[in-house]
């Protein structure tokens, strides 16, 4: 007993030895204003520096993490002592407010603090685009494109191989996809970016949906007062106009801001899609010929409003209309065995009109506890679209005499709501991250079919139907982290979410009923021995859920023999990821990455009785393993590059009874190098050279073919840099194209696109308005100076 006793004590006598407190205070004037970027020095008694923080624009400081002991307390105000005295720390200390005297007039402070390109944070990489010359003076996805471990193709943003990317603003979620959300990524302007967080294993924090990863995008923290703005357009070429415009306009005072930004978008393109099916028995295959006319316009407000120093409330809405009308013209081919002789050609002509209306709101407050960086944040938020198309049908034969004529309307009307509490606190001895959230997802699908006979549409019921699902998802988390040296940090979590789905065919009354919860772990484990290295290892698991459109159990027809359908009993597909990642000099990184995917979903294409069918089911598992090298650095003076790599080994595995794939084992390669050269001293004056390359691949059950393509641009900045005029031709040798082989264990399908994908592009924005700042702070190097993720 007296054993135990000691070693209690001996720990509770450790526990009090290694605890830390924090010095809090305000910093006035001999007026009693306060005084912002004060220096805060704390020194042991025989002047070893310790610890150093900078007042705020309110005149507050902190300084964290400070065992108890004697010091010496010193400010500085523009290099001139201001104050000193002793301390002694034996628990959290309150200096209330610091009067000081300074004969010097502070009018602008400008601090140049140079980050690192690349840095590595316990749960995700950093990338400073702010300091990059490569990133400025273009739009947040093509800055996306020059950030290590990001992927943009065609538009489409994957990471390290993965899609279903999700992308964040400041670390709030934007409840947009597809053409909505590239045209709204083309209104950030790359200079506003103070940084992009790669988050390819997200923490229990975030929703746990998605294999892909999140992108978080930091804006700039701006001190400008008064009314600004940018303005910008584009154009581009490559066999069609592509014109667009975007528009900003920005106010802010001590207390409120207000963003308004406008979004037009006119573009036009063509491509070609041949398909083929060959079986033992039977041959489909089929031309097609694409042109589709998109249209976009689009408007957003984002205001904040600081209630108190430490309370914000603020929202945004941002409503788009989005319209397009894409033709097809398509020739079917059909054999049978030994397909020597032409059974029959079918020609389809498919014209349609689609409508869509993006509404997107958020609102939220945030309340700072403390001075450590304790922060409570309650939020709501509501996304909705209604996609109206209508699609106009018509079959010939090969002599081009109408065999069937048909039209169909496909009414969509879906609506995201959700709520969410977060709350962010620090202790002395480690960070907590809980909270809470609530969302519901709406769906109300309609596909009406008409037969056109004799010029009147009768109604065809044995096709039409209405489609309800509605899905609610409850989800709690909670992590903590902590920075168990200067070298080690971890950070761990868990988060549980609880979905419930039911759908209902109003025509046939068939039912569906779904409920699933499950528990989603996630670990970090960061090790930095120098300033030159950091190791770091991660885990999570993730959900795929599939959306509304694989759900809808309807037909959606291309011709009378070519069909997509629906599955309403998909069920969600999991991935636990495992990655280990290094940063050389904060210009080398390197990540080895493994996922294991269950119960993924895939399209199974088949062939029966003269109709081609495609509907997706929960079929495939996978193994994945990978590495993605690359190195950001500035090689001279006036000459930055974005060059790497990456590598996957895939082995998926068909595992239901449905499925006919034979999976394919195999490699996927590729490479590239992104290339800013600056012209002039002023680099005002900038080159671009860019060349990526994929070799040919195996994923799934398909062998695809090789990509390449090769860009070259410059970049010209005028008016001290307000104007920047970019020009760029994009795969110069128009050899963007796709092509692949799909193996089933009954027969062998094909694919090739085909269109012009060499374009030229150019593009210009202004800003303007109230350029100067009250005090010009740049204050990057402090901002995530205390944070571990």
């Amino acid at each position: 007993m007296k054993k135990l006793l000691t070693v209690i004590l001996t720990i509770l006598c450790s526990q009090v030895i290694m605890a830390q407190f924090s010095i809090k205070g305000t910093v006035l004037d001999q007026t009693n204003k306060p005084v912002d970027y004060a220096e805060i020095q704390l020194l042991k008694t025989d002047e070893t520096f310790v610890k150093q923080s900078f007042s705020d624009e309110t005149g507050l400081f902190s300084i964290e993490e400070v065992n108890s002991g004697d010091y010496i307390f010193k400010i500085f105000y523009l290099g001139q002592l201001v104050n000193e005295q002793k301390l002694e720390i034996t628990k959290d200390l309150d200096l209330k407010t610091i009067s000081v005297k300074s004969d010097n007039q502070l009018e602008e402070i400008v601090l140049q603090a140079e980050k690192r390109l690349v840095e590595r944070k316990v749960d995700r990489l950093v990338y400073n685009t702010a300091n990059s010359i490569a990133s400025q003076g273009m739009d947040a996805l093509e800055a996306l494109a020059t950030t290590p471990m990001i992927k943009v193709k065609d538009d489409k943003i994957s990471i390290v191989g993965k899609s279903n990317v999700k992308i964040m603003i400041d670390d709030k979620m934007l409840e947009l996809s597809g053409d909505a959300l590239t045209n709204y990524l083309r209104t950030l302007r790359s200079d506003d970016i103070e940084k992009i967080e790669v988050i390819t294993t997200p923490s229990a924090k975030y929703e746990a949906s998605g294999n892909g990863g999140i992108i978080n995008i930091v804006l700039k923290k701006n001190k400008r007062m008064g009314m600004y703005g940018t303005v910008s357009s584009n154009y581009s070429y490559n066999n069609f106009n592509v014109i667009g415009g975007n528009g900003s306009l920005n106010y802010q005072n001590k207390k409120w801001s207000v963003m308004l930004k406008g979004n037009v978008n006119n573009s036009n393109n063509s491509w070609t899609n041949d398909i083929t099916y060959q079986d033992k028995n039977n041959y489909m295959g089929t031309e097609n010929t694409s042109h589709n006319l998109y249209k976009n316009r689009s408007a957003s407000m984002t205001t904040n409003y600081q209630l108190t120093d430490n309370a914000l409330i603020g929202g945004s809405y941002n409503f788009t209309r989005a319209t397009s009308n894409p033709s097809n013209v398509s020739k079917g081919t059909y054999k049978s065995a030994p397909f020597t002789v032409v059974d029959s050609i079918i020609n389809t002509i498919n014209n349609s009109d689609s409508k869509n209306l993006y509404h997107t709101a958020n609102v939220f407050f945030d309340q700072k506890l403390d001075t450590l960086g304790s922060k409570l944040s309650i939020g709501a938020n509501y996304f909705s679209n209604e996609p109206d198309q209508t699609f106009n049908i018509k079959d010939y034969d090969s002599q081009f005499l109408m065999k069937r004529n048909s039209t169909y309307t496909n009414y969509l009307k879906y609506q995201v709501y959700s709520v969410n509490a977060d709350l962010n606190y620090t202790l002395s001895w480690a960070d907590i991250e809980l909270g809470a959230k609530y969302t519901n997802f709406d769906n109300k699908a309609s596909v009406t079919y008409f037969n056109i006979i004799n010029n009147t549409p009768v109604l065809d019921l044995t096709k039409s139907n209405r489609f309800n699902y509605n899905e609610d998802n409850y989800a709690a988390y909670f992590s903590m982290s902590k920075k168990l040296s200067d070298k080690w940090s971890v950070k761990g979590g868990l988060r549980y979410e609880q979905t419930s789905a039911t759908g209902e065919l109003l025509e046939t009354k068939e039912e569906f009923t779904k409920s699933y919860g499950k528990l989603f772990p996630t670990a970090y484990i960061s090790f930095t021995p120098n300033e030159t290295h950091t190791f770091s290892f991660n885990y999570s698991k993730r959900i795929n859920r599939p959306n509304s459109n694989m759900l809808n159990p309807f037909k959606y027809y291309s011709n009378s023999f070519t069909y997509f359908q629906g599955n309403p009993e998909l069920n969600p597909s999991y991935n636990n990821n495992y990655e280990l990642s290094y940063v050389f000099d904060g210009a080398l990184s390197v990540n080895l990455n493994y996922y294991h995917m269950t119960n993924s979903f895939d399209q199974l294409s088949k062939y029966e009785n003269g109709i081609y069918s495609s509907t997706s089911y929960n079929m495939l598992n996978s193994d994945n393993y990978g590495i993605d090298i690359a190195y950001n650095n500035s090689i001279t003076a006036w000459w930055e590059t974005n060059t790497g790599g990456d590598y996957i080994l895939s082995a998926p595995y068909y595992r239901s009874k449905e499925a006919t794939q034979i999976g394919q084992k195999g490699t996927t390669f590729s490479y590239y190098s992104q290339n800013t050269f600056n012209v002039n001293s002023s680099k005002t004056l900038k080159l671009l050279l860019n060349w990526y390359h994929q070799l040919p691949n195996k994923e799934d059950n398909t062998h695809y073919s090789s990509y390449s393509t090769l860009s070259f641009g410059t970049k010209l900045a005028l008016l001290d840099k307000k104007l920047n005029i970019n020009m760029t031709l994009s795969d110069i040798f128009n050899t963007g194209k796709s092509k692949g082989t799909m193996f089933y264990k009954d027969n062998i399908q094909t694919y090739s696109n085909t269109w012009n994908s060499r374009r030229f592009s150019i593009s210009a924005s202004y800003t303007f308005g109230n350029s100067n700042n009250k005090k010009a702070i740049k204050e990057a190097n402090f901002e995530d100076k205390n944070r571990s993720n």
